[in-house]
């Protein structure tokens, strides 16, 4: 992630995988009533112009039946992703823009909705050392290591965590686990 002039972060990520960032973290964050539904509609909405008609669409529908329920914690920041995503002008703009704060939160709904799915992304996001962060490296190795992600013998996440809860035979996650701890197979 790279510091701009506007004191926000730029990933500089592909629009498939960025679309799919967005889809992932929308579906985490739907329904929580928490923080993250503030930061991944805010993210949404400011990146709405960079998604192509078929994506928008896709985000928007997922995000519409959490605008339409009128939750007073949640329907309002939905309601405006919801509108960016319905009027957003064309960005021909590569990446995605964002708070550091905002982008970090979306990455770990993203992260934490995608883990014992399919790994494809996470892998590609992990071979630029400048696109994750340590703070986010290290919170997500946590995540993976509680589940049961890290392989036997591995190295412990360099944070607090607790036992693994499960033992889950997973490569492609066990390869995330290790790059983020920077640990070898």
């Amino acid at each position: 992630m790279g510091m701009n002039a506007r004191k926000r972060i730029y990933l500089d990520i592909n629009p498939a995988d960025r679309a799919r960032l967005l889809a992932s973290a929308t579906a985490y964050a739907t329904g929580r009533r928490t923080y993250v539904v503030g930061a991944v509609s805010d993210v949404i909405a400011a990146n709405a112009g960079r998604l192509d008609a078929a994506v928008r669409e896709t985000l928007a529908d997922a995000i519409r039946p959490a605008a339409d329920a009128g939750d007073s914690i949640d329907a309002p920041a939905w309601t405006r992703a919801l509108a960016a995503l319905e009027t957003a002008a064309p960005d021909g703009s590569d990446g995605l823009d964002g708070s550091p704060v905002d982008l970090r939160i979306l990455l770990f709904c993203a992260f934490r909705h995608d883990m014992g799915g399919d790994a494809g992304l996470w892998t590609r996001l992990l071979e630029d050392p400048t696109a994750l962060d340590g703070q986010w490296r290290a919170i997500s190795a946590r995540d993976l290591y509680e589940a049961g992600y890290a392989p036997d013998g591995a190295p412990e996440p360099p944070i607090q965590h607790l036992e693994p809860l499960g033992d889950v035979d997973d490569p492609a996650w066990a390869d995330v686990y290790l790059a983020l701890v920077g640990g070898r197979r």
